[in-house]
């Protein structure tokens, strides 16, 4: 390791030399700079390699770093990062690491820094997929791709309620529906903090890659008795984030009129109030049906977690099971009759979306 620098001398530098120092100083050559990755007001990302004695890369990563020096955000980034190494078995969660033969070791008490390493997203932002895919003239996803977006979007908030201890298993309510839930909300869920992973021999993501939730900088836990919990405010935003999706709509966050909403075909026999009137449309006044190709319950369930009553909105168990439901048992066939029919819902179709908006776009 470099000795303690002196840091006058060392504060004229800027931070992507003094890593390369530091780096350097490591005998072993375990970690290689790579350059920016992204700057921000807060912290600034780069491009990391951990690289075995031959030198090959075993891991890309980016990291996340505050520097005091530079106006960043020390504090909010060691709050995230507690966080996240709490949740550094979720798979629907952007994965963590740390080192113990870490070069940047000292640089903590050398230059006040924070960092984070975090796994490289490589495959765009859900964000940037939809962009894509209005380019391509799509003007509505497959029913079968919504409801897998869907569920990964659920796992994540399940992720968030009782992280995972397995890394290779998904998020799922089952082994806690009687265990008190973390009350962690993430307080920023929107399409550009949502990154596809990759395509995974599991069936959830054999077709579409997996989707991660990343940045929890403003991510808090919601004190216990406060309502909206921190699960009911993920699942409101979780809602919020689908009706974007639904209408591929990109440009600012969805909102809508609130309106009446039967829930009978989820079991359910209150009706609630829901601003799900440009996902469902006004039906008393007459108005057509804004969305009559993408399945009504789809945006049932949607409607469900935009319930302007948190009460009213499902729990995560109950998201799990209808959503796992139908992305574990629809097939093209259930969508004959709508337009695109059965053809638009083949995994062939998918697969062509897939490669065309996530895997060329970049």
């Amino acid at each position: 390791m470099l000795g303690r620098p002196r840091t006058r001398q060392w504060a004229k530098k800027e931070p992507l030399a003094l890593i390369q120092e530091y780096f350097e100083s490591d005998e072993n050559r375990t970690f290689t700079l790579e350059g920016y990755h992204d700057k921000g007001g807060q912290a600034s990302v780069y491009k990391v390699n951990l690289r075995a004695p031959d030198g090959t890369v075993q891991r890309s990563m980016v990291m996340k770093l505050a520097d005091p020096q530079k106006n960043g955000d020390v504090a909010g980034l060691t709050r995230e990062k507690a966080i996240l190494q709490g949740l550094r078995y979720c798979k629907h969660i952007v994965h963590t690491w740390t080192y113990s033969d870490d070069p940047l070791v000292d640089a903590a008490l050398d230059l006040g820094w924070v960092w984070i390493y975090m796994e490289k997203l490589e495959n765009g932002s859900l964000t940037s997929f939809m962009e894509r895919a209005k380019q391509a003239g799509i003007i509505r996803l497959p029913n079968r791709m919504l409801w897998i977006i869907f569920l990964c979007l659920i796992r994540a908030c399940i992720a968030l309620a009782w992280p995972s201890s397995n890394s290779e298993e998904n998020e799922t309510t089952g082994d806690y529906r009687f265990v008190e839930p973390t009350g962690l909300a993430h307080n920023d869920i929107h399409g550009d903090n949502l990154i596809f992973g990759t395509l995974a021999g599991q069936f959830e993501h054999g077709l579409v890659p997996i989707l991660k939730l990343i940045d929890f900088g403003l991510a808090g836990q919601v004190p216990k008795g406060r309502v909206p919990t921190g699960e009911q405010q993920n699942i409101e935003d979780m809602g919020i984030m689908m009706a974007s999706v639904i209408g591929l709509q990109t440009h600012r966050k969805y909102t809508g009129e609130e309106i009446e909403v039967n829930l009978s075909e989820l079991g359910r026999h209150k009706s609630i109030v829901s601003p799900a009137s440009r996902i469902l449309g006004h039906h008393e006044l007459g108005e057509p049906d804004p969305y009559p190709d993408v399945e009504w319950r789809l945006r049932l369930i949607v409607a469900a977690c935009m319930a302007s009553d948190p009460g009213d909105r499902p729990s995560l168990g109950d998201l799990e099971g209808w959503v796992s439901y139908r992305v574990h048992t629809g097939t093209a066939e259930d969508y004959a009759d709508v337009q695109g029919g059965r053809n638009w819902e083949r995994d062939e179709s998918i697969r062509e979306i897939v490669q065309y908006c996530i895997f060329n776009a970049l």
